[in-house]
């Protein structure tokens, strides 16, 4: 099949405008990728501007009006921690005395460890303590017990009072109409110097 000069030269223009066309499309890829790679310049360099640092839930991310009203359970000594709601003696205590063979406890669910403290305690338990600020309790308040009107559970959550001790606390106040000065202490059997001198400074007998 021979061409004619006509169709040769429609031919030769068809093949220069499929050319054109590619070298136009080429170019347009070419700046969509420019322009992407600028974008991604500008997004890296805004991220640089922006705190990467991974939220983590904190005690200290809450209002610190909010955990001045609470008992730091560092600072507070075992009575206070009996007068939380929810909070018996018994659990008071154990609690206390965990706090206190650990120097301090950085937060609320290192409890979790302590005997009879469930989860719906624990969960109790962070609406009115903490583990930073906060108050001590009856430590910062300078409130003392009175043990001729306390209750039994009251002063068994005394430091180093069991509960046999509170009850003869409690007998020895009711058989001699009271309390007339801590020196009366030293005559219920079992309760030795170095036990009073354990709670002595949390009590008063006016």
């Amino acid at each position: 099949m021979v061409l004619t000069r006509l169709e040769k030269v429609a031919f030769l223009f068809l093949v220069s405008l499929l050319g054109a066309g590619i070298f136009l499309l080429i170019g347009k890829v070419g700046l969509a990728r420019q322009k992407n790679n600028d974008l991604k310049v500008a997004i890296a360099k805004i991220a640089a501007l922006t705190d990467q640092t991974v939220l983590i839930k904190d005690e200290k991310a809450f209002s610190s009006q909010d955990n001045d009203r609470k008992l730091n359970l560092n600072r507070a000594n075992e009575l206070s921690i009996s007068t939380l709601p929810g909070m018996n003696s018994a659990l008071a205590k154990r609690v206390y005395e965990f706090i206190q063979k650990r120097g301090s406890i950085k937060s609320l669910g290192e409890l979790s460890q302590v005997k009879g403290m469930s989860k719906n305690k624990l969960r109790n338990l962070e609406l009115y303590a903490t583990t930073w600020g906060g108050h001590a309790g009856q430590a910062a308040w300078g409130e003392k017990l009175n043990l001729n009107f306390a209750s039994e559970d009251e002063i068994e959550a005394l430091p180093g009072i069991g509960k046999k001790t509170a009850r003869d606390i409690v007998d020895f106040r009711n058989r001699n109409g009271g309390f007339f000065s801590l020196e009366d202490l030293k005559e219920i059997p079992g309760l030795t110097d170095s036990k009073i001198k354990k709670f002595i400074d949390q009590v008063e007998v006016r």
